[in-house]
């Protein structure tokens, strides 16, 4: 989420709270060079590709939106986990699950440490009571953070909790209460 708010920040021409004190460089820009490009700097894919355009449509709820835009990416960038894993999110909030899943898989096959991707699909995997899975998403996600503090495994881990807190809290089958007597 932090991500989408800092792209909607910029997209804005808003600074962070949280990234306030830091300079960024301008992309492709080598402050070495009096503005001249630097093609290992250079950062076409995120210019080009509308993922901020979309980012801002899912930040909004406007998911058919962010899933047109997304089409043009994927034409342009086809092995783009982010465009998928954004896919994977529209429909989820769309109530489309089959197809969210079906975007997450394929983000994940491109890139299987993907941040976003492996929480979305334990979030399904928790809806469908596979408590089991949405830990496997939660393991990778915590491999790939390794010693970093990342967002998406605190996140997880607060749901992961929550669901099996509300599992122990729910009572067993019990016999159906008898009716009350009225006349006693």
């Amino acid at each position: 989420m932090r991500f989408i708010c800092l792209a909607l920040a910029l997209l804005l021409g808003v600074t962070p709270a949280f990234a306030a004190n830091i300079p960024l460089p301008a992309p492709g820009v080598d402050s070495t060079d009096n503005g001249t490009l630097d093609k290992k700097n250079e950062v076409p894919f995120r210019e080009d590709s509308g993922l901020i355009t979309a980012e801002y449509y899912l930040s909004t709820g406007k998911y058919a939106q962010a899933l047109t835009v997304l089409a043009q990416v994927l034409k342009r960038h086809p092995e783009s986990a982010d465009a998928y894993t954004y896919v994977g999110f529209a429909y989820a909030h769309l109530g489309d699950l089959k197809r969210a899943t079906v975007n997450y898989q394929k983000a994940l096959t491109i890139n299987p440490a993907h941040l976003g991707a492996n929480r979305y699909m334990a979030e399904i995997y928790l809806g469908r009571h596979d408590l089991q899975r949405a830990i496997e998403q939660m393991q990778v996600i915590r491999l790939t953070c390794a010693e970093a503090n990342c967002e998406e495994l605190d996140e997880l881990e607060a749901e992961i909790n929550n669901y099996k807190a509300g599992q122990r809290e729910e009572p067993e089958a019990a016999a159906p209460a008898k009716p009350k007597d009225h006349y006693n």
